[in-house]
């Protein structure tokens, strides 16, 4: 593959991820159905494991209901696009911080998504988002966590 299309296939993933962020922070759960393969898996360590598409949405329909109000900004990632593979699949790690208000309490996350991708007819879709928390203050509550020592 040429520089060129490997630069391309990692600004769709750069897009992907971003489009996650931006219908989190509008709770616009309905466009959401494009992102994921139908039998993509979400795993939030420690808390739960969702497998498919429409089960996903419904559990981040759920859970976004509980905050009046929520930033997810993305930070830095890094893309890894698998070579020889038929669709084409590719890796990411993404860091990322929400805040806002969740139960009437302000809330600070700090965490990071690694993720497995895989190209479509319609461009690359998650085929599995694990989510990790390092840092999080709920009102005077605070918690941290080292990065996983289970990941790359």
């Amino acid at each position: 593959m040429s520089g060129k299309a490997q630069i391309k296939q990692k600004l769709e993933i750069h897009d992907l991820v971003a489009r996650f962020a931006d219908l989190v922070n509008r709770k616009a759960m309905n466009e959401m159905h494009h992102l994921f393969t139908p039998d993509a898996v979400l795993d939030i360590t420690g808390f739960q494991h969702i497998v498919g598409r429409n089960n996903i949405i419904t559990f981040l329909t759920d859970i976004l209901s509980l905050w009046s109000g929520i930033v997810q900004a993305v930070h830095s990632g890094t893309v890894e696009i698998v070579p020889g593979t038929h669709p084409k699949r590719a890796t990411g790690r993404w860091y990322l911080t929400e805040f806002g208000v969740k139960e009437n309490v302000d809330t600070y996350v700090g965490g990071v998504y690694s993720d497995d991708y895989v190209r479509t007819a319609s461009g690359f879709r998650f085929t599995r988002r694990r989510f990790d928390l390092l840092y999080m203050r709920a009102g005077a509550t605070v918690t941290a966590q080292a990065f996983p020592s289970d990941l790359p």
